[in-house]
């Protein structure tokens, strides 16, 4: 049996690829935030603390931030969905 390409392209896969798609979407912006922030600001600023953590304002710590909150935030939701379906008796086997 062949494969056609909306085998290929369906279900968990683009999921996966969103999510992908969407953590490495928040790299990018908290680098660019990393970037900005000390120059828009027009201060020296150093450190940052959000939610009780400081860290030094550079494009990398922030690159990290996002990616971690971001990933972890959409991850646990994932997961959510992924265990409340199984109780779902309607759904559909999509490998």
């Amino acid at each position: 049996m062949t494969e056609t390409v909306s085998d290929r392209f369906r279900g968990r896969r683009i999921v996966v690829g969103i999510y992908l798609a969407v953590v490495a979407l928040a790299g990018v912006f908290g680098a660019a935030v990393g970037v900005l922030l000390p120059v828009e600001s027009g201060r020296d600023i150093q450190e940052a603390s959000i939610a009780g953590l400081e860290f030094a304002v550079t494009p990398l710590n922030f690159a990290v931030y996002g990616v971690v909150m971001v990933g972890v935030g959409l991850g646990v939701l994932l997961l959510a969905v992924r265990f409340v379906s199984r109780f779902d008796d309607d759904a559909v086997d999509g490998n």
